[in-house]
């Protein structure tokens, strides 16, 4: 008969722990169709933490009915495929591999009969394949119907500082889907089946107080993370990005770092890297096949817009580290007094990495202290001269490259003789040069000096040598430069200034000796002349 062939042999299971506890009954109904089993069971979900259960927002789909065959000490029961999600179960199984060609039987029945379903109760739980791509594909063909929504008791801590939550349906076989968005802490849940039944013995004895338990098959999020390899750069400067991040186990559907550039920045498509890292920090490289950067090309941050990296295969990183590193170049648009910011996101939550910019000033002043107006300088990084483009009079940018629009060398001082710079990296020590007098009515005598920046403010510190201010005009403390039109205005303090009044006096005092013997000589020189006559006595 077609419903003893249906039945006889067929397997009474219960899964759990998001696999498939096996069961079996040989009994047999002949003609009988068996009596639904209608009570309501237990279900009980456990987890680490009461977020994975107060997070899940869960669907239960049944899949399987327990039917029972006579009564007293000649009961039996047995599984039949639910009749509203017969099309969704038999497709699932054979997505799994399991064989549905015979019109005539149960497959579910059969397929827990056989042991092509069994229990998968280590992460990922994925083991036995068939089990985890029946669950998958229940959920990713889209056929079940009828699903019932759950709502979960309030988490229950447990000694061992787990959490455990309830809900209650009628007695059977289920799938509970997850449709919870990931959090910054917890994963979606992947599809779960569980049964309410007791099986010993490979046979099921009680279809309603069974160990109807299944661990909640989300998990924690592990953070991601972002790194910057310099907190202070110029204009022009790149800089490397380091992403962190874990696959969750089991793996999610999708794994990705969605980062978000500032105005400012421009990242390099030829300079992305991605690695493996291991417990000890040693990192292995990955190829660049298995991951994904859209868009593609070189991508201008504006602070809005995003790209994204992508594990093309989740699955086959969970449980595992992945590190990517690729470089961005700070381009003209930065903003010279926020800097440059990009963000990563983590799961809802913002991981800002910030790089800021130095910034000095100076004026050049007359012997009066008044500042001078169009007086040249060049900064220099070592030996190399930077380029800049004037914001306003007095106030320069530093350029990203020469050839950047409107980049000079040579900047000049303003109405006001103050000079400012900005874009600049404060870990670095600039020197400063005047190159070129306001006019022929000041010396040419020009000098330079060091910027360097307090670590703790970040603050402008000059400062100076006697080589390279040998006159002493540059006031670190005031941050002036001075230009003079005469020796006398030089300042009275500074070896130099010494040395050269020293000269000038030993000069003066030199003209005095000279003018003395010129005086003599031109005294002697109107003496009144004296003309001797010697008479000879001498006679003839």
């Amino acid at each position: 008969m077609k419903m003893r062939k249906l039945f006889a042999g067929i397997a009474a299971a219960a899964t759990l722990l998001g696999g498939m506890a096996l069961g079996a009954t040989s009994a047999q109904a002949d003609d009988a169709a068996g009596t639904p089993v209608t009570g309501v069971a237990t279900f009980t979900f456990t987890a680490e933490t009461a977020e994975q259960l107060t997070n899940a927002n869960l669907k239960a789909y049944k899949i399987g009915d327990y039917v029972q065959y006579g009564s007293g000490e000649n009961v039996a029961y047995g599984v039949v495929t639910n009749s509203n999600n017969k099309t969704a179960v038999d497709s699932a199984l054979k997505a799994a591999g399991v064989d549905t060609t015979d019109s005539e039987v149960d497959h579910l029945a059969a397929a827990l009969n056989a042991g092509q379903l069994d229990v998968s109760d280590v992460r990922p739980w994925a083991s036995p394949t068939a089990t985890r791509k029946f669950a998958d594909a229940l959920e990713s063909e889209g056929r079940l119907t009828s699903g019932t929504d759950v709502t979960l008791s309030n988490p229950v801590a447990a000694q061992d500082g787990s959490y455990s939550a309830t809900v209650s349906l009628q007695a059977g076989i289920y799938v509970f889907i997850d449709s919870a968005v990931a959090t910054g802490s917890v994963t979606q849940a992947i599809p779960m089946i569980v049964a309410s039944g007791t099986v010993a013995d490979k046979v099921l004895t009680d279809p309603i107080r069974g160990a109807n338990t299944v661990n909640m098959k989300n998990t924690n999020n592990p953070e991601k993370t972002k790194e910057v390899n310099k907190t202070s750069a110029a204009i022009g400067d790149t800089l490397t990005y380091t992403l962190t991040g874990v696959v969750a186990n089991p793996a999610p559907t999708a794994f990705k770092f969605t980062d978000t550039p500032s105005k400012g920045l421009t990242i390099k498509a030829n300079s992305f890297q991605f690695f493996t890292e291991e417990a000890n920090a040693e990192r292995q490289a990955e190829p660049a096949s298995n991951f994904s950067v859209t868009p593609t090309g070189d991508f201008t941050g504006n602070g809005t817009a995003s790209f994204d990296v992508e594990v093309e295969n989740p699955s086959a990183y969970a449980g595992k580290k992945i590190v990517v590193t690729f470089e961005a170049v700070i381009n003209d648009e930065a903003d010279v007094e926020n800097g440059v910011v990009n963000k990563l996101d983590n799961y809802g939550t913002s991981v800002q990495v910030p790089t800021t910019f130095g910034k000095f000033e100076f004026t050049k002043v007359d012997p009066d202290g008044k500042g001078i107006e169009n007086v040249t300088f060049q900064v220099k990084d070592g030996d190399t001269t930077l380029y800049f483009v004037k914001q306003k009079d007095g106030s320069y940018k530093k350029a990203a490259s020469a050839a950047t629009s409107g980049a000079t060398a040579d900047v000049k001082t303003g109405a006001d003789g103050k000079l400012s710079f900005t874009g600049l990296d404060k870990t670095k020590i600039y020197t400063v040069t005047e190159t070129v007098r306001a006019s022929d009515a000041y010396l040419n005598i020009m000098p330079s000096f060091t910027v360097s920046f307090n670590e703790e403010n970040g603050s402008a510190v000059l400062a100076k040598t006697t080589t390279s201010d040998p006159w002493g005009l540059v006031n670190t403390t005031a941050k002036t430069v001075k230009n003079i039109k005469s020796i006398t205005q030089l300042p009275l303090t500074g070896a130099a200034g010494t040395m050269l009044f020293t000269v000038v006096a030993l000069l003066v005092a030199g003209a005095g000796v000279t003018i003395a013997i010129k005086s003599r000589q031109n005294a002697e020189a109107d003496r009144p002349s004296l003309t001797v006559f010697v008479k000879n006595t001498n006679s003839e």
